[in-house]
């Protein structure tokens, strides 16, 4: 009698969430993971945990970034190869952060596959360029936990506490105004091909990204539902 072949577990589910810098691709991120089980999957947030903990992935990020260097496309992809791996029993993924080129998005589809997982939409938040300066000029970050959050006339100061961890809060130094244009300025060179990339291939839904952190995410998920 011949053997009965395995079936083949289902691909998971990857939601890439594209947005220029100070979009809030992490806050919309993670309620999105939320609305729909998915574990929320940050570049951003895991290079800085690798870097701390001095991990040989965070070192070579490192030697980039104190050399005034991007970290490469190599490193970035091996970041989200761990990032997918540690999810092992999740369902599905939320990732921001990454792909942030088309050469980038590219590799993903293959790293993906590999992982067996599938990139099935992406979301991308539209904000104005005078909206990104303004919100990057007042943020703040958690030295401790890496949370963002906003300064305000009665909201957080510099050298203050992170409401969820304690740490103390700073200003990054791509958040200082003289530094805000020129990271406008990248992402507008960077994100037309990858849009492109997405739209082409009938992924790409573009979401309202200002007003109310509440009213955005609501408008994330339901954008998300819909083209799922």
């Amino acid at each position: 009698m011949p053997q009965s072949t395995p079936l083949r577990s289902q691909p998971r589910t990857v939601v890439v969430l594209l947005g220029g810098p100070g979009s809030g691709k992490g806050t919309h991120g993670l309620a999105l993971a939320a609305a729909l089980g998915y574990r929320h999957l940050s570049s951003g947030e895991h290079l800085r945990d690798h870097i701390r903990r001095e991990t040989p992935l965070g070192r070579r990020a490192q030697e980039a970034i104190q050399g005034g260097r991007l970290v490469s496309d190599d490193v970035v992809l091996e970041l989200v190869r761990t990032m997918l791996s540690a999810g092992s029993e999740a369902t599905g993924f939320v990732m921001d952060g990454y792909p942030r080129s088309q050469a980038q998005a590219m590799s993903l589809e293959t790293l993906v596959s590999a992982a067996n997982c599938v990139v099935t939409q992406t979301l991308y938040l539209a904000i104005s360029d005078s909206e990104m300066m303004r919100r990057l000029s007042g943020r703040l970050t958690c030295r401790k936990c890496g949370r963002t959050c906003q300064e305000g006339t009665k909201g957080p100061v510099p050298g203050g506490s992170c409401d969820a961890c304690g740490g103390e809060l700073f200003r990054r130094a791509d958040d200082e105004p003289t530094t805000i244009q020129r990271r406008i300025d990248v992402f507008h060179q960077m994100i037309e091909p990858l849009l492109q990339f997405y739209r082409a291939s009938g992924r790409l839904t573009e979401v309202a990204a200002e007003g109310s952190v509440q009213k955005v995410s609501a408008r994330v998920v339901a954008a998300a539902r819909c083209s799922g």
